[in-house]
């Protein structure tokens, strides 16, 4: 019988709850906060919190019951610990903690952020008939190739991270104000799409000429591979005024303004790119990189994604994302999938430790806590 776990994700404005089995996806349930935020135009934490409140145990139970199982067959609860807004945190561990010691197995913290550099590793469930009888089905570490550069692009990360081994990360570049994700939505507010607004961008962007307005280029002096996008918030916020000096933006000129936007946040993000690899293959570096990983929310980007693969295809690397669109924004499977390396070598805190398990918003990924 294959171990279960348990894994839980309130980081931010969705709840969500997934069982896994190694890599293998067996359940993953979302339950979206969206319409509850629209009025305060982002998510506003103690709405949040209280959602999660009402929302955590039936999407617990629901998860469980599409697995298959119950409570009583996780052999471990996963959850989140960090990073991610502390009262929307707390729920998720307060939860976590109570299944573990009601069904006396270990507690698995696991850095938001990883979950998202993994989510390229899981695997949908084998399709071997009941679930009961299934054999354990994962891709071990051995299996993947390593060491891999994770490009995270989320709402609220926008990061380079060096995988040199499932468990072992460096940061090597970040955004040092807005997440790429959060800029396109503040953008996205400017010419009246709402809330959220990245995935209106982007459908609106496939009708426009990004070549239409052109936006700076950021840090392009700095010798390192950090990142910023409030400069071209600022471009983009002159660019809108000065448009809607005399009249109202003509739907053209929002498809334009969308597309030149877009691609201006993704360049920012691939320049760099291209910058850190340039830089290894001209220092012949020791280290071989074996692919790009691709996680976080705008990771599902059609665009983002078209733009990574030819940045990375001069070097003879291939994007790895993860097989569903779905594993890209926040949701439990990705913590689970964390998870379970954890589980295997024992990484995890007993009944009797998990007391002191506590919300750590700024967890940044490689840094113990």
């Amino acid at each position: 019988m294959p171990n279960f776990i348990l894994a839980i994700d309130t980081s931010c404005d969705d709840t969500s709850a997934s069982v896994v089995s190694g890599r293998s996806v067996f359940s993953n349930v979302v339950a979206s906060q969206t319409e509850l935020h629209k009025k305060f135009g982002g998510v506003f934490p103690t709405v949040a919190k209280q959602a999660h409140r009402e929302n955590i145990e039936p999407v617990i139970a629901l998860a469980l019951k599409r697995a298959g199982i119950t409570a009583s067959e996780v052999a471990a609860v996963a959850v989140t610990q960090g990073p991610g807004l502390a009262p929307a945190l707390e729920v998720g561990i307060e939860h976590a903690k109570k299944i573990a010691v009601a069904n006396h197995v270990p507690l698995i913290p696991i850095n938001h952020v990883e979950g998202h550099v993994l989510s390229v590793l899981a695997k949908p469930k084998p399709k071997l008939g009941g679930t009961r009888h299934m054999l354990r089905n994962h891709t071990t570490d051995s299996e993947v190739k390593l060491p891999a550069l994770s490009v995270i692009v989320s709402g609220g990360h926008t990061e380079f991270i060096l995988v040199r081994k499932v468990g072992e990360y460096e940061r090597i570049g970040w955004t040092v104000d807005d997440a790429a994700g959060e800029a396109l939505d503040k953008f996205g507010r400017m010419v009246d799409l709402g809330y959220p607004a990245g995935p209106l961008v982007e459908q609106f962007a496939k009708q426009g000429n990004c070549s239409a307005f052109r936006f700076p280029l950021p840090m392009t002096t700095t010798d390192n591979y950090l990142m910023s996008f409030s400069g071209l918030k600022t471009a983009a916020r002159k660019k809108v005024e000065e448009l809607t000096a005399t009249a109202p933006l003509k739907t053209q000129q929002i498809y334009d303004l969308c597309a030149s936007f877009q691609y201006s946040v993704f360049h920012a993000i691939t320049y760099k790119l291209n910058k850190y690899l340039s830089s290894l293959k001209s220092k012949s570096l020791e280290l071989q990189l074996f692919g790009v990983w691709l996680g976080g929310g705008v990771a599902a980007n059609v665009t983002l994604r078209r733009m990574l693969r030819e940045t990375i295809k001069p070097y003879g690397l291939e994007l790895r994302v993860p097989y569903s669109k779905k594993l890209c924004s926040d949701n439990g499977a990705m913590i689970g999938v964390a998870a379970f390396g954890k589980f295997d070598h024992q990484e995890f805190k007993s009944v009797d430790d998990i007391g002191d398990v506590e919300r750590i918003p700024r967890w940044e990924i490689g840094k113990a806590h």
